[in-house]
């Protein structure tokens, strides 16, 4: 017996894409007709040379290129990208022989983070909403990231700042940098995304404007050496966020931020997702012995059976109904920890540095 949401997994994925859509529309000031175009979305078809997620679990998401003749093998069976393309977005794809079905699904910064290849420790979503929200990403705007890694967290960004926005990634990797590059042609975001080879804790934030950055990340081993090259291109007021998964590497960060009175408001984070499943209760021995009890007692005396909550099938034989677990989910979440700081104004910075002056004399 297959749990209510694993049955109907792709009809709500698709309705929770198409009304996000809808919502989009008209929260951007889009037409009635714009709006039911937006729904239309899920209603595509793939096509060769696309980039699709396939969605068999939880746990199981394939990100694939769709090539005419090619193959996908995974442990649902062998699919022929012949038999994907063409096929409408949300709609079950099977094997040709056995093996079980999955979904074709559009990707997304969720599914991608979920699907892609991990070249280093990832950061999961959990923290990249929140991330987000602390540096205020929004279209237009231009981040730096120091810390390409695997592209988890650049996905996300590319799609919080277009249309109009720019991300500036670092990686000092230079094999990784090469990958990352390739991974974000294949999503299509290289209109978003500048992706450079460089250390930013030695050599700065190369080709970008100085004081035109409205957000930094920060993933990297030793943050607090990439803050005094953040100075110079991050504006006043922006934001940086760094990640870290110790706490001495947060102490050490949050005293370069309070140096010379350079950054205000300085706070850390730490994000915890739990996710929650339902399935099927499979019933006990004893369970089943006490319906069986329970029934006999019915047939010897009729008068009681008006009361009886025990189901029968065609033969008469007990029928208990099935009951629902729920159960607590692996946490997909690189546990860390999150430290925010805001650039301070320059008429404040002046007259901390001023104040540091005359104490000094």
């Amino acid at each position: 017996l297959k749990p209510f949401w694993l049955k109907h997994r792709v009809g709500w994925v698709s309705a929770l894409h198409c009304r996000s859509s809808v919502r989009l529309a008209m929260v951007e000031g889009g037409s009635v007709d714009e709006a039911k175009d937006a729904s239309a979305c899920a209603a595509d078809d793939a096509s060769d040379g696309d980039y699709v997620v396939l969605w068999g679990s939880y746990t199981q998401i394939f990100g694939v290129v769709l090539q005419t003749g090619a193959i996908t093998n995974n442990r649902f069976g062998n699919f022929h990208h012949d038999d994907l393309i063409g096929r409408s977005y949300g709609s079950k794809v099977r094997p040709r022989r056995g093996g079980q079905w999955l979904a074709l699904l559009r990707p997304n910064p969720e599914l991608v983070t979920q699907s892609l290849v991990h070249r280093t420790q990832i950061i999961y979503h959990a923290d990249i909403s929140l991330l987000l929200v602390l540096l205020d990403a929004q279209p237009g705007r231009v981040i730096c990231e120091a810390g390409t890694g695997s592209g988890s967290v650049s996905t996300s960004f590319a799609r919080a700042l277009r249309p109009g926005g720019k991300l500036f990634t670092f990686e000092f990797h230079q094999d990784r940098q090469r990958q990352a590059v390739a991974d974000f042609e294949r999503y299509g975001l290289l209109d978003t995304i500048v992706s450079q080879h460089g250390d930013v804790c030695k050599e700065g934030f190369a080709n970008v404007p100085d004081g035109g950055v409205d957000g930094i990340f920060l993933d990297l081993p030793m943050p607090w050496l990439a803050i005094p090259h953040a100075d110079k291109c991050l504006a006043h007021g922006a934001r940086i966020v760094t990640f870290s998964p110790c706490i001495e590497q947060i102490d050490k960060t949050a005293v370069e931020f309070r140096r010379d009175g350079r950054y205000f408001d300085v706070r850390m984070f730490e994000t915890l997702a739990v996710n929650w499943g339902v399935r099927a209760e499979a019933p006990a021995k004893k369970r089943r012995a006490v319906a069986s009890a329970a029934l006999a007692g019915n047939e010897a005396d009729p008068s009681s059976s008006a009361g009886s909550s025990i189901a029968v099938d065609g033969s008469g034989k007990p029928q208990e109904q099935p009951t629902w677990l729920s159960y607590q989910m692996q946490m997909r979440s690189h546990t860390g920890y999150l430290l925010v700081a805001t650039r301070s104004p320059a008429d404040e910075r002046l007259a901390s540095e001023s104040r540091g002056s005359r104490i000094s004399t």
